[in-house]
């Protein structure tokens, strides 16, 4: 790790930390944006007649299933991923919890400016360099196929994600719903803001998002880089260790981060 360690993330160490999976299992009853090909696969080997066991992938479309996007997807002769650098294979963690709000108003919640400066006020200024998730607790439901796409899902206005990355100079930003835009945002303005400069948005992060505290914690993007405009890839989050013999960090480590809505 670098010298370089953000004020309230020296205490994790991702050599020691607790490791959580933050990704939907690639299959053929995962996520998948409308209009998107199925993933479908084939076995063309078994270790009973060949000693090994290998599969065919036979569909995939390169945004399925827990994803990043690099700017190629909004931005024409935009950097592919296989062109990106290696600074978000590990980033300072952000998690903004809307849950409360996302069940209230879903679609219509669109967090914005006044919202990441409320959570600044409680846990002081997002660091340079960081990965900026939403948590809805939609990912839950995304898992055992009770929501599909055309679901309202709350997302970033544009007017924020452009300040993060402008001002708080973040690397990554996304949610555990189909991505970083509210459902009621047609025009995917947030996914626009963060490509056009350069960053990267992580889609479908798994239900482990809500183990994660909303600051001082750390995340790793890992996974193939080819020469598409996105592709699936595996989030690994480092968090505290587990107390008191429970699954989730203990409460009095988890800070709130969640966001008050009138």
């Amino acid at each position: 790790m670098s010298a370089d360690i953000p004020t309230g993330y020296k205490d994790v160490d991702p050599r020691t930390a607790r490791r959580v999976p933050l990704w939907h299992v690639l299959d053929g009853d995962g996520p998948l944006f409308d209009g998107d090909p199925p993933f479908t696969h084939e076995v063309v080997a078994t270790i009973a007649d060949q000693g090994f066991l290998l599969e065919r992938v036979t569909g995939l479309g390169t945004h399925t299933g827990t994803h990043v996007s690099a700017p190629a997807h909004f931005v024409p002769d935009g950097p592919l991923l296989s062109g990106l650098g290696e600074g978000w294979a590990l980033m300072p963690l952000v998690v903004i919890d809307v849950r409360a709000g996302a069940g209230a108003r879903g679609g219509d919640l669109v967090v914005g400016r006044p919202d990441a400066e409320r959570f600044e006020d409680e846990h002081g200024p997002i660091p340079r360099g960081a990965c900026v998730l939403l948590l809805t607790g939609f990912a839950e439901r995304w898992a055992d196929g009770t929501r599909r796409y055309h679901d309202p899902a709350p997302g970033f206005s544009a007017d924020l994600v452009a300040w993060l990355f402008d001002v708080r100079e973040i690397r990554a930003v996304g949610s555990d719903t189909f991505g970083p835009d509210a459902s009621a945002d047609t025009s995917w303005t947030a996914s626009s803001a963060a490509l056009h400069r350069g960053g990267i948005t992580i889609e479908n992060v798994g239900p482990g998002l809500a183990l994660m505290r909303p600051f001082g914690d750390w995340v790793a993007v890992n996974g193939p880089r080819p020469g598409f405009s996105g592709f699936p890839v595996g989030i690994t989050g480092f968090t505290v260790p587990e107390v008191r013999g429970g699954d989730r960090p203990d409460p009095d480590t988890r800070r709130s981060g969640r966001v008050a809505y009138p």
